[in-house]
């Protein structure tokens, strides 16, 4: 069974409960650390899928992360090796940079527990599971456009691009179902001023997300199932 390859960004997000589905499923998988030097393997078919995950920064640092237009072309030559790509947060922006997509500011940022309305009424039983309520986990002032010839799975109200499909197989995404509590209490200690600087209803106070952690995970955790169980089914047959 080949690996899956995991693209991690910074040290304070990596692949977390993806990892530990993985784990749970016998899946083997690599880890570059790209932050810290890791060089994206040479030939992306050694692997049978690719994992991309968030980071603080955004697409168009560049000359502040070498690693941006390099992993851009390797999610490219991915999408052209027809190995299934799935990307989280700045992973969903980079992937839809890769299939020729823009990436903006955000009209409103979005940082907290968002509602999402699917699509259509079949994504939720193809990719989301069947859940009666789609709530995930934001942190993000970016947004990525649909990429052409993708297919929109899910729309916020103040974000409509959350989710979209490529081929069938490649799914980016805008939000955080990877994440486990211990981590985002992380980013509220580094993170508390961006949230403190913003009044508006997209953005939960430090101590709402902070109380609602514990809860809003296990919901969480649950839509990640769904969602990791339906991208490796493109991944493994």
């Amino acid at each position: 069974m080949k690996p899956i390859a995991i693209i991690q960004h910074v040290a304070l997000d990596g692949p977390e409960y993806f990892l530990d589905y993985l784990n749970r499923s016998d899946i083997p998988s690599h880890i570059f650390r790209v932050y810290a030097g890791d060089a994206l393997p040479p030939d992306v078919r050694d692997y049978a899928g690719v994992a991309s995950f968030g980071g603080p920064m955004s697409v168009r640092d560049v000359a502040d992360h070498p690693w941006i237009l390099p992993e851009i072309e390797f999610l490219r030559g991915a999408v052209a090796a027809d190995v299934p790509v799935i990307g989280h947060c700045l992973g969903g922006q980079l992937l839809a940079l890769a299939l020729g997509a823009e990436v903006s500011k955000a009209e409103i940022p979005e940082i907290g527990w968002i509602d999402l309305q699917p699509a259509a009424a079949d994504v939720v039983g193809e990719w989301f599971g069947d859940r009666q309520v789609l709530r995930v986990f934001q942190w993000h002032s970016d947004t990525f456009a649909l990429p052409e010839g993708a297919c929109l799975l899910a729309s916020s109200a103040y974000c409509p691009n959350q989710a979209f499909l490529y081929g069938g197989k490649h799914l980016g995404m805008q939000f955080h179902c990877e994440v486990k509590a211990p981590m985002i209490r992380k980013w509220l200690q580094v993170g508390y001023q961006e949230i403190d600087g913003h009044d508006l209803p997209s953005v939960m106070s430090v101590d709402a997300i902070d109380a609602s952690l514990d809860a809003g995970m296990t919901q969480s955790h649950a839509q990640a199932d769904a969602i990791y169980r339906r991208w490796l089914r493109e991944v493994y047959g």
